[in-house]
């Protein structure tokens, strides 16, 4: 594709832009010529001077003077290179309509029109499959499920018994959809000795409309009742979510975040990787908290938290910085004493 094509495709603006051929996409520090990238995080901005790409996308204030690529000025780079990329991948694998001779059907299954159904995937009794989604292989959907319209489910990933999938879902490799939660209790034999009795976990999980859950995650069942995630929430790989939690539309939680038992998430809220969350907690819309955080106390406010516990960043900063200015105070009265 032309590089001029590609400047209309983004509505961006650049500087006599060259009749080059663009063949490929990379990021700044990979790219060869014929490429593409983007520059959306200013720290990356040194990576200008010393990369190979034929062009860059950059924001519309971004300086450039002196550095080899053209520099195509957009009003957000990321989203610029989103519809860039599809023009330069193999287009994804065919899933045709159709149940592989491996599969197991339960009865009394629905199937909508178009429901592509792969290799030893399992549907038990009474499940629904929406139009033209994609069960892939290995997958296990319980009985009474209902999954959506246009949804992915991606090999070896499990919805269990009764949950509900909305529309547009996408489920990756491993992630486990209503597995029971942590629901013990210890209780006295009448000989003395203790043991650990399960608590029935009774109810559901449901993701809403064009929830996306990353591999290996696991959400769990409510106790009774519902473990929510709400639209447009997307969720990475490896995390955890416990009984009862409900999570509001377009969140972000990133890698390794667990979620402890009923806590509930406003909308918009951004959590980053390897964060843990305390149970019955609440926490207010746009709240982002920063990566390796704890949080054991609820949110109120929107803003940005971090440190464990977990604090508003001003109030975290300031604390961050007391033991050095303590040592420093400690220098200073040192060199003092010897002077008297």
């Amino acid at each position: 594709m032309k590089l001029t094509e590609l400047v209309k495709l983004v509505g961006g603006t650049c500087d006599n832009a060259p009749d080059v051929e663009i063949t490929g996409v990379a990021s700044l520090r990979d790219a060869q010529p014929g490429d593409i990238s983007f520059l959306a995080n200013p720290k990356y901005a040194p990576q200008l001077a010393t990369t190979k790409a034929s062009a860059v996308l950059v924001n519309e204030n971004t300086g450039g003077t002196g550095v080899s690529p053209v520099l195509i000025n957009v009003n957000s780079p990321d989203s610029a290179f989103a519809q860039v990329v599809p023009h330069f991948i193999p287009p994804p694998p065919l899933r045709a309509p159709g149940i592989h001779p491996t599969a197991v059907i339960g009865e009394g299954v629905t199937l909508g029109e178009g429901v592509h159904i792969g290799a030893n995937a399992v549907i038990g009794d009474g499940a629904k499959i929406g139009a033209h989604t994609i069960i892939g292989a290995n997958v296990v959907i319980g009985e009474s499920v209902a999954v959506g319209t246009l949804c992915h489910l991606h090999p070896l990933s499990t919805v269990r018994e009764r949950c509900i999938i909305g529309d547009r879902v996408i489920i990756h490799n491993g992630a486990v959809i209503g597995s029971d939660g942590y629901g013990f209790t210890p209780k006295m034999t009448p000989d003395g000795k203790v043991v650990i009795e399960k608590i029935p976990q009774l109810g559901i999980v449901e993701l809403c409309d064009d929830v996306e859950i990353g591999a290996n995650t696991t959400i769990d069942r409510a106790r009774f009742g519902v473990t929510k995630i709400g639209r447009m929430t997307k969720i990475d790989n490896l995390v955890q979510i416990a009984h009862n939690v409900r999570i509001g539309e377009c969140c972000g939680i990133v890698a390794n975040v667990g979620i402890a038992g009923s806590t509930h998430i406003g909308n918009r809220v951004m959590i980053w990787g390897q964060v843990g969350i305390a149970g019955h907690l609440d926490i207010a819309d746009d709240v982002e908290i920063l990566a390796r955080s704890g949080l054991g106390k609820s949110i109120t406010e929107k803003g940005i938290y971090f440190g464990a516990p977990a604090l508003e960043r001003r109030e975290a900063m300031r604390l961050l910085h007391v033991p050095k200015r303590v040592e420093n105070l400690e220098k200073e009265v040192a060199n003092l004493k010897q002077k008297t």
